[in-house]
């Protein structure tokens, strides 16, 4: 413990040097298990020391109603009494999700969930199953019978502990998976749900069997599998998770409480296997937002610290008015790298509580959640006494500065889920770049927005000057349509290629809104080429990251070609209309030599083309 200490002081030394004092000191949360406690008595004041102002605790459902009807609160009440008594306020998971049950020392109970047993033994059919039609752990959150214990259940946890523990409660979380997490189980990456009434109800709306998805899509080999029913049942799934969640939300919200949602990382073709579009749903429900990144991307390591930074913006742009950012590192505490993480969590919260909407932070996945061991999170924490100071909340923008709306279509990612073409995700690596890079430009004003902002139609998206599409390949109709209004009522669009080529089921459309950005024809090179651009040659060569080289482009009758290949100046990688510029490459994520100069043409290009859009509009 006393070396966990030294690594706290050192980390928070180097957080302060960084920081500006902030007028209010954020949440700072750190999650808290019994067997924590169990190991050091005075964890919850050495916190308090440390500079932590709240504790993530879980409430077991099966702990708390062994017995149907009868609530038994006492189990808890020498942990958490110990947390507030040495100075620490509360965040509260109420976990319905049917985890595997661990006991006070940390070790999992065979044969038992944090969901009741009389529960299961009286509702055997309760339980989500796979495709394969085994049954998972986790409860059905839209089954009746379900649904009909957990809301007293969350209503006498909300009303006792609120009383027990009067203005120390954040709020309280709904837990409706393994994970906490509201989004769908997974269990060996087997979709959920298969059981029976799942079925029934949606061969009622869709007049079709759920279809399975257990399949990877790779842009790198072309054509995705195409799958009718897609976008169907990722808003079938999206639709109930929505209901049960707000439902539950409610519940919380009658006794005076807030309700906390935790949302798994979006925008990432691993995740996209969850129901992470429910995010952008939820926003009228959830008081406060935790968006989380573990640091891993289903396949390796990520030591990216504008990960969450990047989530928050968007949570903002969605309209949550509360969000905290979770880090967690399990993934490297099992790798035994978590000192390598440290700096980077650190940078990580630091650019998140710099953002007017986010309220504090979490942190977790270290030792006692890996495997069950002391608390080894300390070293994370006391990141609060200097933080950043927000910027300012305003309903416009100032003067001379120009927003833009980077769009995250989770519709993409749904499609591309598995992506991993040469070894990346493209379509990720190409909006979390961008947001990077023209966030970092002193004149931008930079909003990561959704779908759910479009269609809806929202005021943000009338502020916006520009809209930037970084490599969604993947859209609807609807989506097109709503950009294409945009355009037409004077705003600027740009696309750094294959906007919406194919559609929400993963079906090739052929168009990248060639009428509005003027592309007469597509022609794919997989080798670099050199190009002429104001008079300069500009070299371009293949990369990974890249995926393929370019996609030389033949501008319509009265678009420009900005960039011209010097063996066929007919065709190019660059071509601007009024108000429009399409990139036949990702500027952005251009990795050797030529990297700062390519980037800084992204940025040239994109101001002259909203900067000649609002002369015009004059």
């Amino acid at each position: 413990m006393k070396k966990i200490l030294r690594t706290a002081a050192v980390l928070f030394s180097l957080v302060a040097s960084v920081c500006h004092a902030a007028p209010a000191s954020p949440v700072s949360s750190i999650i808290v298990m019994p067997w924590d406690l169990n190991q050091n008595k005075n964890l919850p004041s050495e916190l308090k020391a440390q500079g932590v102002s709240h504790a993530t605790v879980y409430l077991n459902w099966s702990d708390i109603e062994s017995r149907k009807g009868q609530y038994d609160f006492a189990h808890y009440h020498r942990y958490v009494d110990a947390i507030v008594q040495g100075g620490l306020s509360l965040l509260l998971v109420i976990d319905m999700g049917g985890r595997p049950y661990k006991d006070e020392t940390g070790q999992i109970v065979p044969n038992l969930s944090t969901v009741p047993r009389w529960i299961v033994a009286a509702h055997p059919d309760m339980a989500m199953r796979n495709f394969s039609g085994e049954a998972s752990w986790q409860p059905d959150f839209a089954d009746p019978a379900v649904r009909k214990y957990a809301d007293p259940f969350i209503a006498q946890t909300v009303e006792h502990f609120s009383k027990r523990y009067p203005g120390k409660v954040l709020g309280y979380a709904i837990g409706l998976q393994e994970e906490h997490e509201i989004k769908y189980g997974q269990m060996g990456y087997q979709w959920r749900d298969y059981k029976d009434s799942t079925q029934q109800a949606f061969a009622k709306k869709y007049n079709a069997k759920q279809p399975v998805i257990n399949y990877n899509n790779n842009i790198a080999a072309g054509v995705p599998k195409a799958e009718p029913l897609l976008h169907a049942h990722k808003e079938f799934r999206e639709a109930r998770l929505q209901e049960a969640t707000c439902a539950y939300a409610n519940v919380i919200r009658s006794k005076g409480a807030e309700a906390i949602g935790y949302f798994a990382e979006t925008f990432t073709s691993h995740d996209a296997i969850y129901a992470t579009g429910i995010v952008e749903k939820l926003a009228p429900c959830i008081d406060i937002a935790v968006i989380d990144f573990n640091f891993y991307d289903g396949y390796g390591l990520v030591a990216d610290s504008d990960v969450l930074p990047t989530l928050a913006n968007y949570m903002g742009s969605l309209g949550y008015k509360k969000v905290m950012v979770g880090a967690y590192a399990e993934r490297w505490e099992a790798a035994k790298k978590t000192q390598e993480l440290m700096p980077v969590i650190r940078r990580s919260i630091a650019q998140s509580l710099s953002q007017a909407h986010v309220i504090g932070y979490e942190i977790g996945g270290f030792q006692h959640q890996a495997n069950g061991g002391a608390l080894a999170s300390l070293e994370m924490v006391k990141l609060n006494a200097s933080t950043p100071k927000p910027l300012p909340a305003t309903s416009g923008k100032p003067v001379g500065q120009i927003k833009i709306g980077i769009l995250g279509s989770t519709t993409n990612f749904h499609v591309w889920h598995g992506e991993r073409s040469a070894g990346r995700n493209p379509h990720r690596d190409a909006l979390f770049a961008s947001y990077k890079i023209l966030s970092q430009e002193p004149g931008m004003d930079v909003h990561i927005i959704g779908e759910k902002n479009l269609l809806q139609d929202d005021p943000i998206i009338q502020q916006l000057d520009a809209i930037l599409v970084p490599h969604q390949a993947a859209m609807p109709q609807s989506i097109k349509a709503k950009l294409t209004t945009y355009w037409k009522n004077g705003g600027a669009l740009i696309q750094d290629m294959r906007l919406g080529e194919f559609d929400e089921n993963g079906k090739p459309t052929f168009d990248w809104m060639h009428e509005v950005f003027g592309i007469a024809n597509v022609e794919w090179k997989k080798r670099g080429s050199i190009f002429l651009i104001d008079g300069k040659v500009y070299r371009l060569k293949t990369s990974k990251t890249l995926y393929t080289s370019y996609a030389s482009i033949t501008p319509r009758a009265g678009y420009t070609l900005v960039a011209t290949e010097l063996l066929q100046k007919e065709q190019g990688i660059m071509v601007k209309g009024e108000r429009t510029l399409a990139f036949g490459f990702m500027p952005q994520l251009v990795e050797d030599e030529t990297r700062d100069v390519w980037r800084k043409l992204f940025v040239r290009e994109i101001n002259k083309t909203v900067k000649s859009g609002s002369s015009a509009s004059k």
